[in-house]
Parts: structure tokens; C-alpha cells; sequence
């Protein structure tokens, strides 16, 4: 059946992806939000707002330490903005920089511009200045900034662990159960019931861990451990790039070893509060290890940019996830209400861990405008004694401007060309 070209199932997915899609993103933004705010408060800088989603303000109250909190029309992200900044991007207020420069600037990380502290400082209250993000030493405005990245590290970590201690989770011994004829694991000589034991020095620990490898690995040759009835061998093979599909049915092209692993050797495991954070710990680096191989491999020209995706893709992964308890699949026909409400929340919320850590890595590249961008500047001056010069400071974030919207645009026409090329 189909209203007006859209099908029935569209018409009822389609509020939950984007509702699901508005929920991700806002406790994403605010918790990272959050960490600017809660360290800036800590470290005695006052706040004016605090606010969730730009545009239109919805609804907004003041708190006893003057801060004002909106919610805002656009759940697009987010912003702190602290006394004295122009606006969200902490930049030097226009208003109190005309009364001491009388003319108009492009925007920097630092508040006064150099060699003229005094003078603007002059506009301003002793207990003014005391509370003035751009008054506190590079230290302090550098710990500010970093706490945004930290906070999503962080929420991803309670995410993990808490559905470890939950749910636990289902862990496969990395020991192949079949090799895929034609594969390169077969080119290579792996045979069922090989224990792998490492891959390129690093050790693999769970089946989890050598598909992470081979996955970001295509065309390289890489060195396996293996044993094999009581002996230690070597071998070597190179995972071949495919194009597979997820558990949603979503394409992408990756590295493929051709192996299996043993469905016998998979176990249920109930995670202590202890061991669910070292787990948890070790999930927020192998998804930031990840991304960061993924984007050298980027630059490298060894991955496709196709693969890039952004907000419309990011709805449709929330969307998916949101419905993944109740899809069609012969494994949930038997299951009742509740416990596929429950597998639809737990897949939910591992997505918003996935993605809080996936926000935060990027927040941190060195690229102006962001808060990476940020720490680079203040790298350069606690190591120089002085901030980056003015004009210097304002070309980076143009550059900056530039190059983060050029990316979004690539990777909206990317979510757009997916969605086209699958309803095609």
C-alpha cells in the first residue's frame, strides 16, 4: 500500500527515524556541551547560556548562577557561551573590543588581542575580568575546550559498561569455524579450527578484534600468528576489499579475510562493574583507533570517500537501530513485546556510545573552528609565551569555516546519492 509515492512502512518509520535521529544528537550535544560547562564552572567562568539547538528559542530559565538555558528550534547541536564571547564560537565580545579598538576584526581564539590586554581590561570590572574566559591562563581555556571531546569519551564509556552490566555481551573465541572458498584466508592457507593468536604484532583476543583488523586493512599484507594442533605458525595474507552488508542491510565497502569464526566457541558473558569498564575503555579506543586509521587510509586514497556519511545517514543508523526489535527477521517472530522493546533501547543506545565517541574524536582534529582547532592555538601559545598573531589566527578559521563546510556538504550529497542509489 502507498500514500501519495510513499509506502506504508515509510510513512511509519519515517517520524521514528527522525525522532530517534533529534534524541540521539541532543544527548550527544549536550553532554559535550556539558563538559565545556561543568569544567569552565569549576575553573570560575561565569556562563551566560547554555543552550540546545540554534534558531528560535523554544523555552529558556535562568539558573541561581545566572546562566540562561534554551532549548532552541533547530536540534542540530549545540553551544556554550561564556562571558565576554561574541557569540557561540568563544570569541572576543565586538561590543567590549570596539570601545577598545574602535574597528571590526575576524574572529580568534584569544581575548585581548595582544598587547592591548590592558587597555580592555580597563572596560572591565576587577571581579569582570575574574570571571572571563578569555582572562584565564592558556591552561585553564585549554582544559575548558577539552572537556567537551572528554565528556563524549566519557558518556560513551557509562554506555558500554552499563549495557555490559545489563545485557553482557556474546564473545567468540578467535577460532575459525569456516573459510570461504576463493577468499584470501584460503589463498593464504587457513584452515578450520586455526586459534589466531595476533595479527601484525597486535594480539586478538576476541574474533571481534581480527575482523576490526582486516576491515581497515585491505590490500595491506598482514602477519598472522596461528595454532594449529600445538604448533605456532606463520602466515601471511592480505584481506581483500567486498562490498558486505550489516545486520540492517546497509553496504559498504571493506577489507575481507574469508574466515569465520566458530559458533561453537561463542559464549554469553556477564560483565562485574570492574571488568565492564576495562571493557568499555577499550571499546572507546578501538573506535577512535579506528576512525583515525580509517581517515589516514582516507587521505592515503586507500578508502573510498564515498563511504562518508552525515546527518541523513546518521537519522537512518538511529532510525534503524530504534526498530531493530521489530523487523521481520525469523529470530524475533517468537519473542514477546517487551523484549524487543528491550533489543530496540539497547541497540539505541550502543548507537548513541558509538557515535558520542566517533563526535568527540573529530571535535579534536587541529582544524580552526573546532575544538581541536582550539588546543592547536593554545599549543602555540604556551609554547611561544604569546598567542598566534591576530591576522594568523582569523585566516585559520576561514580556512577552517571553509574546509568544515565543504565536508558537510560532500557528505550530505554522499546521503543523498546512498539513499537514491538504494531506492533505485
Amino acid at each position: 500500500m502507498t500514500i501519495a509515492g510513499l509506502s506504508l512502512d515509510a510513512l511509519v518509520t519515517l517520524p521514528i527515524t527522525l525522532i530517534a535521529f533529534i534524541i540521539l544528537l541532543c544527548i550527544i550535544v549536550f553532554f559535550h556541551e556539558y563538559g565545556h560547562f561543568s569544567v569552565a564552572r569549576l575553573l570560575g567562568v561565569r556562563v551566560d547560556v547554555f543552550s540546545i539547538g540554534f534558531g528560535k528559542t523554544l523555552a529558556r530559565w535562568r539558573d541561581r548562577h545566572g546562566t540562561e538555558w534554551r532549548i532552541a528550534m533547530l536540534p542540530l547541536g549545540g553551544y556554550v557561551k561564556f562571558f565576554g564571547d561574541a557569540g557561540p564560537a568563544s570569541n572576543a565580545s565586538k561590543d567590549v573590543e570596539a570601545e577598545a579598538h574602535r574597528d571590526a576584526h575576524p574572529a580568534t581564539t584569544q581575548f585581548p588581542r595582544p598587547g592591548h590586554e590592558e587597555e580592555v581590561a580597563s572596560g572591565m570590572t576587577a571581579e569582570e575580568r575574574s570571571v572571563c574566559f578569555h582572562f584565564k591562563p592558556v591552561w585553564a581555556r585549554a582544559l575548558i575546550v577539552a572537556a567537551g571531546p572528554v565528556a563524549n569519551f566519557i558518556l560513551a564509556m557509562a554506555i558500554f559498561a552499563g549495557l555490559l552490566m545489563t545485557f553482557g555481551a556474546f564473545v567468540s573465541e578467535p577460532k575459525v569455524g569456516s573459510v570461504m572458498p576463493g577468499s584470501a584466508a584460503e589463498d593464504a592457507g587457513f584452515q578450520v579450527g586455526d586459534r589466531i593468536l595476533s595479527a601484525n604484532g597486535r594480539k586478538i583476543e576476541e574474533f571481534s578484534d581480527l575482523t576490526m583488523i582486516t576491515r581497515l586493512n585491505s590490500g595491506e599484507t598482514l602477519t598472522f600468528e596461528v595454532e594449529r594442533n600445538g604448533e605456532v605458525l606463520t602466515i601471511k595474507a592480505a584481506p581483500r576489499r567486498q562490498e558486505i552488508e550489516d545486520a540492517f542491510g546497509n553496504k559498504a565497502e571493506m577489507g575481507v579475510l574469508g574466515i569465520a569464526g566458530d559458533r561453537a566457541a561463542i559464549k554469553s558473558v556477564k560483565y562485574k562493574p570492574a571488568d565492564a569498564f576495562g571493557a568499555a575503555a577499550r571499546q572507546v579506543w578501538q573506535i577512535i583507533h579506528s576512525t583515525g586509521k580509517f581517515l589516514w587510509r582516507l587521505v592515503a586514497g586507500k578508502e573510498d570517500a564515498r563511504q562518508l556519511g552525515g546527518p541523513i545517514k546518521m537519522a537512518q543508523y538511529a532510525g534503524q537501530s530504534a526498530l531493530s526489535g521489530f523487523g521481520d527477521d525469523d529470530a524475533l517472530s517468537e519473542i514477546d513485546f517487551w523484549t524487543r522493546l528491550k533489543i530496540s533501547v539497547a541497540n539505541f543506545i550502543n548507537l548513541a556510545g558509538i557515535v558520542s565517541v566517533s563526535i568527540g574524536f573529530l571535535n579534536l582534529l587541529p582544524i580552526p573552528v573546532l575544538d581541536g582547532g582550539h588546543l592547536m592555538y593554545y599549543a602555540y601559545e604556551a609554547a611561544a609565551g604569546k598567542p598566534l598573531g591576530v591576522r594568523a589566527q582569523a585566516i585559520g578559521f576561514r580556512v577552517g569555516i571553509v574546509l568544515l563546510a565543504s565536508f558537510m556538504l560532500f557528505v550530505t550529497w554522499n546521503d543523498i546519492s546512498s539513499f537514491f542509489a538504494v531506492k533505485g
